[in-house]
């Protein structure tokens, strides 16, 4: 006779605490490896206190009586409800046991996409997942991950030695400054409002979403904040363009946002910001005894200009990944 595996999908409870550790732990062990993760997960008992406050929601796949998966999601983005990860033990029957989790997540937040877009970073061996998930209504837009190795003295000297260029008159660079987050949050809008950005992260269609995207990358929510490195691109003193900069960890800094308004673009002023901006990263890290490994940033496939702008300075394509999104229901 043959074995029939019978499979349960609910909602995190307490009966689970003990039981689905050994799954979150196979997960935590992998996250660099399987995933591409940065920086190391919550422990267990920390994963464990986010999902109690609310601040975490976890999908428990049971076989047998015995988890072997879960889903991990956060509703307390205004804008959309953002699918953190799906990992399951083993690759046997993988994309089935996904989908499990899949239409559980769906079914319980069918009213709640209504109004707010689904995002979902397939980062890592959920790529297998990608045919299979655009059968629920996802869509895919394709992204780069590029970064610039910090421990490459040849490289580094190389960025060091391409000539600073001439700012135009009535252009001028400088250092972040507070009075400058209105000015940071229009140029979002005005930069992002059209692109693929607005299909996951529709905060960047409206002024106020700009404002809550400035406010955390500034507040070090999205990573420790550098604004001695964050350059802001002046046309008769007003601000018209930006690179954000920050620490992931004390090992890798990340560049969160590049923009330049349209009225201002086509001019070689990504560039130059670029190279300001590396210059002072590259001297601070340096003069400071920083630890940095590694300068990361990630940026549509298809955006051919700033593939070529960030590989100009020597920055290298680490790995794709299929950013997926699923619209509004309504």
């Amino acid at each position: 006779m043959t074995n029939i595996t019978m499979y349960k999908v609910e909602t995190y409870n307490s009966s689970y605490y003990k039981v689905l550790a050994g799954v979150y732990n196979d997960f935590k062990n992998n996250a660099v490896k399987d995933y591409n993760f940065e920086l190391e997960p919550l422990d267990y008992e920390n994963f464990i206190k986010s999902i109690d406050q609310g601040l975490l929601n976890c999908i428990v796949l049971v076989e047998d009586g015995i988890p072997t998966g879960f889903l991990v999601y956060t509703t307390l983005i205004s804008e959309s409800l953002e699918l953190n990860i799906i990992h399951c033990l083993g690759n046997e029957n993988i994309n089935q046991k996904r989908k499990l989790l899949l239409e559980k997540f769906i079914e319980i937040n069918k009213f709640i996409m209504r109004d707010k877009i689904v995002t979902y970073p397939m980062i890592g061996k959920q790529s297998s997942f990608v045919q299979d998930i655009q059968d629920y209504g996802f869509k895919i837009v394709n992204t780069s991950v590029m970064s610039y190795n910090l421990s490459d003295i040849s490289a580094i000297n190389k960025t060091k030695n391409i000539p600073k260029p001439i700012l135009p008159y009535d252009y001028s660079i400088s250092n972040w400054k507070t009075t400058y987050f209105k000015d940071a949050a229009e140029i979002m809008v005005q930069s992002f409002s059209e692109s693929s950005d607005v299909l996951f992260d529709s905060r960047f269609k409206s002024l106020n979403g700009c404002k809550d995207i400035t406010e955390k990358i500034t507040e070090n929510i999205y990573g420790q904040f550098l604004p001695g490195i964050t350059k802001v691109l002046l046309y008769k003193k007003h601000p018209v363009g930006l690179i954000f900069a920050n620490l992931t960890n004390d090992k890798v800094a990340n560049i969160p946002i590049c923009a330049i308004v349209k009225k201002h673009r086509n001019k070689g002023f990504g560039n130059i910001l670029l190279k300001y901006f590396m210059d002072d990263l590259l001297t601070s890290a340096i003069s400071g005894g920083w630890e940095l490994k590694e300068l990361n940033v990630s940026c549509d496939s298809d955006n051919a200009a700033a593939v070529k702008m960030y590989s100009s300075v020597g920055f290298t394509e680490s790995y794709t990944y299929a950013q997926a999104y699923h619209p509004k229901t309504k």
